[in-house]
């Protein structure tokens, strides 16, 4: 992957990031696929703020999808909470680790 991908998110008009600022996941999807993350464990050691994080990013995604797509917010919201615990509990696919954890 190249420095600047040509689908990567633009970064404009967001909060200014510094010294203190720590990406903790990226996710890419190539279309038929699967899924690319990358999880940056040691920024934030404690998997429950890890979670909240992530509850955090759902909501900011069903905002995006309601603006996006003109759909009701909590319609999104509960569509991606559906997807997300049916992915959870069925385990559709297996996921396979490249590149293990450590504390940079």
């Amino acid at each position: 992957m190249s420095s600047d991908p040509k689908h990567a998110i633009r970064l404009e008009h967001g909060d200014d990031l510094t010294d203190d600022s720590y990406e903790i996941a990226r996710v890419w999807i190539t279309n038929n696929a699967g899924s690319s993350v990358w999880i940056a464990a040691w920024a934030l050691d404690d998997p429950v703020a890890f979670g909240h994080l992530m509850a955090e990013t759902i909501r900011h995604g069903a905002r995006a999808y309601a603006t996006t797509y003109g759909l009701d917010e909590d319609a999104a919201l509960q569509d991606i909470v559906d997807g997300l615990s049916e992915e959870l509990r069925e385990q559709f696919t297996e996921i396979t680790t490249i590149q293990e954890g450590d504390l940079n």
